[in-house]
């Protein structure tokens, strides 16, 4: 009976103690209502704005993009439309008490480390379709490569190569790296230099090279073309034939027939293109030269040729084994 009378304060204690507890609880989750009801209006309104912004993005993008890059207008909506839901849900769950902020960010560097070329190639592929510096169809050159646009995908834009090749290249090297476009202006400028004889009648070998630019199939009259006095060469003097043309036509075919009528015209006038050429020029005082070398060896050997007869004179039956300096003395 004492064992039991002694159990029954007990249980009343757990018994009063967990009511205590669910009405703390309850009191709680009362109090945290408003602030559930907070988050929960949060996170309905950044389902809202993260679909009126995808909207804005996609009709922005429509604007810059033709119809054959409508994935990149797609998938430019769809990550706005996760970027502003994803900020939305995690400050709706902030305000209810849950941070995430955290875990999203470490999540968020992670994936951004795993795709970071994926991802810098994308946004590239946006800035260049949607600034436009050059489009499809341009002929362009990137890191010593030269070929034409075929395709500008959303990661990578593939060229045609001159020698026919087809060459990817990713669009984060087109974003960072020097791009030079032969076709994104109308017009293109082809200049050739050639030289003449130093006896030509410059006056008039202008008059024949602008004749040639002018009757030339593919040089355009506005631009205007030009001729130019460049420079006084080692064997000619040189000349700057400049025309324009069209930027997309055959410009290589169109320099070539220029220089094919250059020469034409050159040979029909009397104009001459010199090779390098190298003058010998004879030194008139190169036989005087050549007797004052012939006069010293005489000289040279004159002390022998007396020290010898002396040799004679005085009986000795031979000359000094040894050689004689100029002054006649034995070495």
């Amino acid at each position: 009976m004492l064992k039991a009378y002694a159990a029954a304060p007990n249980t009343e204690q757990i018994a009063g103690e967990t009511a205590n507890e669910l009405a703390g609880l309850i009191q709680l989750v009362i109090a945290k209502i408003p602030l559930w009801i907070a988050a929960f209006i949060v996170m309905a309104l950044s389902v809202v704005v993260a679909k009126v912004i995808r909207g804005i993005v996609e009709n922005k993008l429509a604007d810059k993009i033709d119809e054959d890059h409508q994935e990149v207008q797609i998938l430019g909506g769809r990550i706005t439309y996760v970027v502003f839901l994803t900020i939305g849900i995690t400050v709706g769950l902030k305000i209810a008490g849950i941070d995430l902020t955290s875990i999203i960010a470490a999540v968020a560097f992670g994936i951004g480390f795993a795709l970071k070329d994926m991802i810098m190639n994308f946004l590239a592929g946006i800035m260049i379709l949607v600034g436009q510096q050059f489009t499809i169809g341009d002929f362009i050159n990137v890191g010593g490569t030269m070929g034409k646009v075929e395709e500008i995908q959303s990661r990578v834009t593939i060229l045609q190569a001159i020698d026919g090749t087809k060459v990817i290249v990713p669009n984060a090297d087109l974003f960072k790296k020097q791009v030079t476009s032969y076709t994104s202006n109308p017009f293109r400028r082809i200049e050739i230099l050639v030289g003449v004889d130093y006896r030509s009648d410059l006056e008039n070998v202008i008059k024949v090279a602008m004749h040639t630019l002018k009757t030339t199939k593919g040089v355009l009259v506005e631009p205007k073309p030009a001729v130019l006095v460049a420079e006084f060469a080692d064997s000619s003097i040189n000349l700057k034939v400049r025309a324009w043309v069209e930027s997309r036509g055959a410009w290589l075919k169109i320099k070539s027939n220029l220089v094919i009528n250059l020469k034409k015209e050159f040979d029909k006038y009397g104009i001459t293109i010199p090779w390098p050429i190298k003058t010998v020029v004879y030194d008139k005082d190169q036989d005087y030269i050549q007797k004052m070398i012939e006069d010293d060896k005489e000289e040279m050997q004159a002390p022998v040729q007396l020290a010898a007869e002396a040799a004679l004179a005085s009986g000795q039956s031979s000359i000094p084994e040894q050689p004689l300096s100029p002054l006649g003395e034995q070495r």
